[in-house]
């Protein structure tokens, strides 16, 4: 039986971003609530002890669920294989067939997304990122439903004019050609199967 071939695992850097905008806002508000606790209960005021545990409560748990953002940062990748590629976060998983990518290509951050004509959400959140290439899949369709998809991925990571994903890895040189390589021996094997 042949084996399937696989390639490396390439972050995705937009979904980091996202998680590095959210955790340290977790964190702060998680200390804040264990301090404010920790003042209820050990000086003297009119709160009652009770709420004061409250407080202490949500602050552990906003900095526990922070300290999970921080390790979940690691775990969004996107991997080529024999026949699909494999798009990966720690709330979403698909498997986009090779038959849906319409075609796939480098493409700069700043063509994309002009920084005078993005708005200043969007802007702000691809500063570090303007001036990096990133590889462009245009898609016959998405593998899901776009507005579940849009719950899961940050705005930049959907091209912003055709049916397509923004994938923004460290290595894009790497992973288009791999993309490409594994891409193409699907072709040539669904060639010779016909």
């Amino acid at each position: 039986m042949k084996r399937a071939r696989l390639g490396k695992r390439y972050p995705l850097l937009m979904y980091r971003r996202t998680l590095d905008r959210l955790w340290p806002s977790l964190f702060l508000s998680g200390a804040i609530l264990l301090v404010a606790g920790l003042y209820v209960r050990f000086a003297p005021t009119s709160l009652e002890q009770d709420q004061a545990a409250w407080l202490l409560i949500s602050g552990a748990l906003l900095l526990i669920l922070s300290l999970f953002f921080i390790l979940l940062r690691y775990a969004a990748y996107v991997q080529a294989r024999t026949d699909h590629l494999r798009f990966v976060t720690p709330f979403l998983q698909m498997r986009i067939s090779y038959r849906r990518i319409r075609s796939a290509h480098p493409a700069e951050i700043t063509a994309l997304f002009p920084p005078q004509r993005t708005a200043g959400s969007l802007r702000s959140f691809l500063e570090p990122f303007y001036g990096r290439t990133a590889v462009v899949l245009e898609l016959n369709g998405y593998p899901m439903p776009k507005p579940i998809l849009r719950l899961f991925l940050a705005r930049a990571m959907f091209h912003p004019l055709t049916e397509g994903l923004v994938l923004l890895v460290p290595d894009w040189i790497a992973f288009s050609s791999e993309l490409d390589s594994l891409r193409a021996e699907w072709l040539s094997a669904l060639k010779k199967s016909r």
